[in-house]
């Protein structure tokens, strides 16, 4: 009969086992490729303040693990939490055990946690509307395979070219993204200085496959940012919806990084957001879906 694992504390030494679980749970349940990176697991599983805490088989390997971390968000005292099992060793109380624990704001003093994962399965949503969550944000992972295909040959609208990001478009960039987004649930009403460094405070930005679309008037009617692997953003103003320039603009870019050697590319879209159709049509696949969710009331 098998051992049940036994539970202690992680420390930063243990991230290298923690990445190796984060891959198993890819392998098996898809979903956003970082998780397994080295750096992003440090700022869940080694933060400040943070804890961590995981199950560990009789062999030493770390089949379970969960991390909260606080969050000053305006004076509100929030905390993160995040969890991962292994597929193999799933339905046997490891994740209800994980979750119990994660839940506890006493953990770093916090007065809200929000739950985050990186990779929503049917189980893994049922577990948490057991415990009384309730999901406050999902977005599918997306992934355009570069070294296997080229993009789709979708023209710009006549009359439109692009230019390519630069420190003097920066605030007609921006002025595009407030007009795009201003409307959706969730826009965070940032200052020009906060989006533009947003989106190029990251040695990933890149300039040449970030682009604005403008038209025989000179005005900027869509937008594209990206970084290395990835399209960030898309917008294009409510006006000139309807003409194609969002997929011709996510086009652009994509054959842009082709052009520069990339083989793949991936970008994330709120499950409520149309323009997930448009993706999955230029030859998008989906790798899994990412979300946050919270206790009900």
């Amino acid at each position: 009969m098998d051992t049940e694992p036994s539970w202690r504390v992680l420390t930063p030494d243990d991230l290298p086992a923690v990445a190796a679980l984060a891959r198993r749970c890819l392998a098996g349940d898809g979903g956003l490729p970082l998780v397994a990176d080295p750096s992003f697991l440090a700022r869940r599983f080694a933060a400040d303040g943070g804890v961590a805490r995981g199950a560990v088989d009789a062999a030493g390997t770390v089949v379970a693990a969960g991390a909260i971390r606080p969050q000053d968000t305006n004076g509100v005292r929030r905390a993160v939490a995040t969890g991962l099992v292994d597929p193999a060793h799933r339905g046997r109380g490891l994740g209800g055990a994980l979750l119990d624990w994660v839940l506890d704001p006493a953990l770093v003093g916090a007065d809200r946690i929000t739950l985050e994962t990186e990779s929503l399965t049917d189980r893994a949503s049922a577990l948490f509307a057991a415990r009384g969550l309730r999901q406050t944000f999902a977005e599918d992972v997306l992934r355009f395979d570069l070294a296997a295909a080229e993009p789709p040959r979708i023209d710009l609208p006549a009359g439109l070219g692009v230019r390519p990001w630069s420190a003097e478009l920066a605030e007609r960039f921006f002025a595009v993204y407030h007009a795009a987004f201003a409307e959706r649930p969730g826009y965070p009403g940032w200052s020009v200085g906060q989006w533009v460094e947003w989106t190029t405070d990251d040695e990933d930005f890149r300039p040449e496959w970030t682009l604005l679309a403008t038209d025989e008037t000179g005005a900027d009617l869509g937008f594209v940012s990206a970084a290395v692997g990835w399209v960030v953003q898309v917008g294009v103003r409510p006006q000139a919806r309807g003409r194609g320039l969002g997929a011709a603009l996510v086009v652009e870019a994509l054959t842009r990084m082709r052009a520069a050697g990339s083989v793949e590319v991936l970008l994330d879209v709120n499950v409520d957001n149309p323009a997930a159709h448009l993706y999955r049509r230029l030859g998008f696949t989906d790798l899994g879906r990412r979300a946050r969710f919270e206790p009900a009331g």
